[in-house]
Parts: structure tokens; C-alpha cells; sequence
């Protein structure tokens, strides 16, 4: 009941607010695994169930309006694409697993997780599965995948949901009876559902930060991808704004945190969605639902259920990234693997951010660590790519940035390049970004490194900023003017371009 208010309201909001007509707004499989996760904790106090969740709406919708308001949506450009594949691999399996038990007829109640999910299924016999469960999953698993094959246009889930309804409702046959309906499982009434009547306590509000931020990072993952592939990646701005308003409205109607939904978003884009009268309408057809449908969602059999999420979870997994991801470089691969393994046995949000983590971990040491190539310069002056060992005159040009750690191991790694015949070493920092004390520091101790092997230096490619700064804080460096100049032998060959 509380998932089809998400549906409703803040889908209705963020449609008024938003830009994109392909971007529809509600509750998402993937956020809500991580909504359950973070409010287990009060699911044995309803009275404190209901607060916990408004404020975890709550949450959600300030983390997205801080990021709107701090401008900093750049942050998502630092998840590398393989945490993504990772997190959108482990949702699907995760949620794939997670219906068995409803797949063969057989509930399981109080699953904590994937891993006790699969040992409980295990000790299952014969006599416990349900084969008319079994058929009308695998009815309606073959629809989700059949039809998104040869018929993407006609609405196949929601047509095998009625078909299963009315076989419920009306069909004489014996074996339908012993489907497992909604009826007897959850507790589902006309109208709208209680609403929270305290206040949040400080204890709770601290307990479900994190949460919320990990609801709203994931679902604006979802929400980057959504308009990556439509190109509209100018109105994230915009989006994440309505999606912020649109929960902090939901927090009051009963709703629990909205994201963007992938699978809708599709169907709108599917469907012709020119204006954002489409996401509206969708959003606000399920008013009717909440409020006249209940007989109707009683009647729904959780196999059914269970097979159509297996399908969209299925549609979720993409071979051809996966298979890209592991063909690349070691750190492509350990990002995926850690992020993927981790959505296995962790919390959704905590492996979420570990996958970010340790990407942004991999970018920043990758940022620390500048590239030194030397080169020697013969009589005239012109620079070889090819190191000659008794050259005189060797030139090391260091590129990247040079700022707080990538300073700090670079006298040692300069040091490490000098020839044992060299006299005169030039530092070229044509190509460095974001020098600052720490890399005046280190410069100046290369410099006293060199005086002590008898090696002249001089430092070109300097900005007059640099030399500045260098004034100012005291440090005095052989600084030089000589304009650098490489000479490129050219090499005839045949090519081809792909």
C-alpha cells in the first residue's frame, strides 16, 4: 500500500518539476532493498515503523537537495562504470534468489538475507513445492522474456498480472486454488494507508543518515543512466531537484523514499513519451488503486509475482558489460568483483559505497602518483626519445598533478632517474597541474640532491604564479626560460582505423 503512495504523489511531483518525459519516479527494487534493510530494525514497533520511514523520505530528499544546492552532481562522474555493472549484477542475482521461495509455491517468512534465503530453500522436499506455483512462475518468467523479444510494444507484464487475476477471481479449475495470493499474505485495504504520528527521535535520525544518502546516491545512479540513454544528461540538475521536493512531499503522504524507476522508464520511452504528461498520468492512474483497488491487489498470486521480478531482473544483467568489465585491467576487474561480492553479503547501501570507495581510492592514488619520462638532449639541443647513458644533458619531464601526496615521493623518484654520467638535468613542468607548497618543497629537495652530486639543474615550464608563490613562501629554485623543443621522427607505415 505504502509502495503504491510512492508511486503515486511523488511520481505526480517530480513529473510537475522534472524536464525529461522519459524519467518516471517511484519505488525502485533496487532502493528498496535498501529501505527494508535500514528499517528491520523497527518492524516490530509500528507505531516507530511508520516515523522511521517518513524520515528516511525525509533524508533521502535533503541529500538530493544538498546536492542540487552544493552544485556537486559531479561527484557521480567518480563512480567507475565497473562499481555500477558490479551493483546493477549483484540487484539482479539478489533479487532473482530472493524469489525462489515464492517461485516454487513454498513463502519463506523472516529471510534475513540471499545467503539464508538459499539455505532454507535447500532443506525443502518434494511434498513442500507447489507445481501449479512452478507453472504460472514459469508463465509468467516466459512472458517478461518472450515478449520483451517479440512484442517490446504490447504491456505483457501488466496483461499476464490481469490474466493471473482473473484466473484467480473466476476460473473454475482446481490447481488455481492453490496459489498463494497477496490476500494471504498482506494486509490490503481500500483507502489510504495510516500515516507516522510521532516525531523521530535523535537516535533514529542518526541511525538512518547514511541510509538515506545511500538511497539517494543510488537512485541517482539509476537517474544518470536513465538519461544517459536518452542524451539528456543536461537536466540532471533539474531531476535530482524535483526528485528531492518530491520525497520531502511523500514524507507527509505516507510514502517511503522515490527514485527513478529503470523499468517504467523504459515503458515510458517504449510507449512515445513526448512530455511529462506521460510520467504524470502514469502516476496518477494509481490513485484509483489506492483507494477502490484493493480487491483487485488481494487477488494477485505471489507466483506470479515472483516470476515477472525474475524477469526484470534477468533484463537487468548485461552480458556484454560484464564480459567487457572482466576483459579489462586488473582494476577494472577487482572494482567489479568487490562491489559485486559485497551486494551479495552486505547491506545495499554498504556496498554500494565500498564499491565508490575504493574506486574513488584507485582514481585518487592514480592522481598521486605523476609520470616521469626522461629523455636526453643531444648538442644542439634537441630532444631524444631514446635514452643514451652517457649522455651529459638528460631532461625528465614530470606530468600530472603535483599536489599534496603526488608530491611527496617525487625527490626519491627523481632521484632514482638521474644517470651516473650526467652533468646538467632540466625538470620540465610544462605538463603538471595543481603545484603548491608540498611540490615547491619537493622540488627544492631534488635540487639540494643534485648539488650534491655535483649535477647542475635548471626548472622550466614554470608559470609566473609559480615563481610567486615560490617567493612568497620562501623557497629559492634554479628557475630557467629556455623554450623546450622535441624532435618526432616519423615513421611511414600502413594503418588502419577502426
Amino acid at each position: 500500500m505504502y509502495g503504491l503512495v510512492t508511486a503515486a504523489l511523488p511520481g505526480m511531483v517530480a513529473a510537475v518539476l522534472g524536464r525529461s518525459a522519459h524519467v518516471t519516479v517511484g519505488p525502485t527494487n533496487t532502493t528498496g532493498l535498501i529501505i527494508l534493510a535500514s528499517l528491520t530494525p523497527w518492524a516490530d514497533q509500528p507505531e516507530l515503523l511508520l516515523t522511521a520511514m517518513a524520515t528516511l523520505t525525509v533524508l533521502a530528499g535533503l541529500s538530493r537537495l544538498f546536492i542540487v544546492a552544493l552544485k556537486a552532481e559531479r561527484l557521480f562522474d567518480y563512480v567507475p562504470e565497473a562499481v555500477m555493472v558490479g551493483f546493477a549484477t549483484g540487484a539482479a542475482v539478489i533479487i532473482a534468489l530472493m524469489q525462489l521461495d515464492e517461485f516454487v509455491g513454498a513463502p519463506l517468512t523472516n529471510v534475513r538475507n540471499v545467503v539464508d534465503s538459499l539455505i532454507r530453500l535447500s532443506g525443502l522436499g518434494l511434498t513442500d513445492i507447489e507445481w501449479a506455483a512452478i507453472g504460472l512462475s514459469l508463465f509468467a518468467l516466459a512472458s517478461v522474456v518472450l515478449g520483451r523479444r517479440y512484442f517490446p510494444r504490447w504491456p505483457i507484464p501488466l496483461m499476464t498480472l490481469v490474466i493471473s487475476i482473473g484466473l484467480i477471481l473466476w476460473a473454475p479449475w482446481p490447481f488455481v486454488q492453490q496459489w498463494i495470493t497477496l490476500d494471504q499474505t498482506t494486509l490490503i485495504n481500500d483507502g489510504w494507508p495510516p500515516l507516522a504520528s510521532h516525531w523521530p527521535s535523535w537516535s533514529m535520525i542518526q541511525a538512518l543518515i547514511i541510509p538515506g544518502f545511500a538511497v539517494s546516491f543510488i537512485g541517482s545512479l539509476e537517474l544518470i543512466v536513465t538519461l544517459r540513454n536518452r542524451a539528456e544528461q543536461r537536466w540532471l540538475r533539474a531531476e535530482l531537484g524535483s526528485q528531492g521536493v518530491a520525497n520531502l512531499v511523500g514524507s507527509f503522504t505516507g510514502s517511503f523514499p522515490a527514485s527513478t524507476s529503470l523499468t517504467r522508464s523504459v515503458l515510458l520511452d517504449i510507449g512515445g513519451a513526448s512530455t511529462r504528461w506521460a510520467p504524470f498520468i502514469a502516476a496518477l492512474a494509481v490513485l484509483p488503486i489506492i483507494l477502490f483497488g484493493a480487491d483487485l491487489v488481494r487477488a494477485i498470486p505471489q507466483a506470479v509475482i515472483a516470476g515477472l521480478l525474475i524477469g526484470i531482473a534477468l533484463s537487468m544483467l548485461k552480458p556484454t558489460q560484464i564480459r567487457n568489465v572482466l576483459k579489462a585491467n586488473s582494476q577494472t576487474r577487482t572494482l567489479f568483483l568487490v562491489t559485486f561480492i559485497s551486494t551479495l553479503v552486505l547491506n545495499f547501501h554498504e556496498a554500494i559505497l565500498l564499491g565508490a570507495t575504493l574506486g574513488l581510492g584507485i582514481f585518487l592514488f592514480q592522481a598521486s602518483v605523476p609520470q616521469l619520462r626522461r629523455y636526453s638532449v643531444d648538442d644542439q639541443g634537441w630532444l631524444r626519445d631514446t635514452i643514451e647513458v652517457d649522455s651529459p644533458h638528460n631532461l625528465i619531464q614530470i606530468s600530472g598533478s603535483l599536489y599534496f601526496a603526488a608530491a611527496r615521493q617525487l625527490p626519491e623518484r627523481l632521484t632514482a632517474m638521474l644517470a651516473p654520467k650526467t652533468t646538467l638535468i632540466t625538470i620540465d613542468l610544462t605538463h603538471t597541474q595543481h603545484i603548491r607548497v608540498a611540490a615547491l618543497q619537493a622540488l627544492q629537495q631534488f635540487v639540494a640532491e643534485c648539488q650534491r652530486q655535483d649535477v647542475d639543474i635548471q626548472i622550466c615550464g614554470h608559470s609566473p604564479r609559480l615563481i610567486q608563490l615560490a617567493r612568497t613562501i620562501g623557497i629559492k629554485l634554479p628557475w630557467c626560460n629556455n623554450r623546450l623543443e622535441q624532435q618526432i621522427g616519423r615513421v611511414q607505415a600502413d594503418a588502419d582505423y577502426d
